[in-house]
C-alpha cells in the first residue's frame, strides 16, 4: 500500500512538471510595470481621480486620465446670452466605458471641485433680477449609471468666479460599483437669466448679460476625488462567476483535478486487498 501510494504522488508531481524550459528571471530582467500604462484613461491603484472634459462646444466627457487631446484649447466651456435664459444641463459621462469594477471606501469622502464663473440673475422672485419662474440655481449630481450617488443644490454663489467644493461621504449601498451597470458622471444644471439691452440715451446699455463659464480640467483643479479602496485592484476582487467558470473549463484545471484526486484516493482509500486482509 504504502510504496503504491508513493509511486502515484511521484507520477503525479512528474507529470505537472512544464516541459518548457526555465521561466526563472533575474532582477535585472524583471522591469517595473506601471498598473495605469495599459489603459491610462481607467480607474486604477494611482489613479482615483475622474477629470471633466469638452471640446469647447457640444461634447462632454470624463476619464481618469490627467490629460486629454481633445480637451478646448482654452481650458474652459461657456454659455453667453445678451436677453433670455440659457439653460446649462451637461452630463459628463466617462468614455471611455468603465472596464473594472470598483470597492469604494465605506464612510470615504467624495470631493468634487470646481471652478465656475457667472454674469446674470439665477434666482427667482427675489427683486434682484429679471428672474422670475425661469431660472435655477446651481445644482451638481454624481450619477454612478442610472443611479444618484448624491445631488447638491448650491445656492451660496455671486457673480464672478465661484471656487465650489462638494463632499459627499460613501454609505453602505454605495460601495460597489460594477463595471456594466455604474458608469460614473458628473451632471451640472443652472439656469441664467441676461436683461442686457440699449439704454434711452446713445451708445449706452442696461442690465446684465447672461454668462456660465466652467473651467475644465486641463489643469487639475477641476475633479472629481473618489475614494477608491485598495481592495479593488486584487485579481480576484476582480473576476467574476464567467471567469471562474471559464477557469474550470480550461483543459489544464480538469487535468490538474484529476491528478489531485487520483493522488488522494491513492493515499487515503484503502485497496480491495487491504480490505480484505483486515
Amino acid at each position: 500500500m504504502r510504496g503504491r501510494s508513493i509511486l502515484v504522488i511521484l507520477l503525479a508531481m512528474l507529470l505537472c512538471i512544464p516541459v518548457t524550459g526555465s521561466t526563472s528571471t533575474t532582477m535585472e530582467e524583471e522591469e517595473v510595470v506601471d498598473p495605469c500604462a495599459e489603459d491610462p484613461k481607467q480607474p486604477c491603484e494611482n489613479q482615483t481621480i475622474l477629470y471633466l472634459w469638452s471640446n469647447g462646444q457640444s461634447t462632454f466627457w470624463s476619464h481618469f486620465n490627467t490629460t486629454e487631446d481633445s480637451n478646448a484649447n482654452d481650458n474652459y466651456w461657456s454659455e453667453e446670452k445678451e436677453q433670455g435664459v440659457i439653460n446649462i444641463d451637461q452630463r459628463f459621462s466617462m468614455n471611455p466605458q468603465m472596464s473594472k469594477k470598483l470597492n469604494m471606501t465605506l464612510d470615504g469622502e467624495i470631493r468634487v471641485v470646481l471652478n465656475i464663473y457667472l454674469e446674470g440673475d439665477w434666482t427667482n422672485n427675489d427683486n434682484d433680477g429679471p428672474c422670475t419662474n425661469d431660472c435655477e440655481e446651481l445644482n451638481v449630481t454624481l450619477w454612478a449609471g442610472a443611479t444618484t450617488v448624491f445631488r447638491q443644490h448650491i445656492p451660496q454663489v455671486s457673480t464672478g468666479w465661484n471656487p465650489i467644493t462638494i463632499s459627499h461621504r460613501i454609505t453602505e449601498g454605495q460601495t460597489l460599483w460594477d463595471a456594466s451597470t455604474a458608469n460614473p458622471s458628473l451632471q451640472i444644471q443652472m439656469k441664467v437669466k441676461g436683461d442686457r439691452q440699449q439704454g434711452s440715451i446713445p451708445f449706452t446699455v442696461t442690465g446684465d448679460i447672461a454668462n456660465f463659464t466652467l473651467e475644465l480640467s486641463g489643469n487639475g483643479d477641476t475633479r472629481v476625488e473618489m475614494p477608491i479602496d485598495p481592495t479593488s485592484w486584487q485579481g480576484d476582487f476582480q473576476l467574476d462567476i464567467d471567469e471562474i467558470m471559464d477557469a474550470i473549463e480550461q483543459p489544464g484545471f480538469l487535468f490538474f483535478t484529476a491528478i489531485t484526486a487520483m493522488t488522494v484516493a491513492a493515499v487515503y482509500l484503502p485497496s480491495r486487498k487491504d480490505s480484505d486482509d483486515s
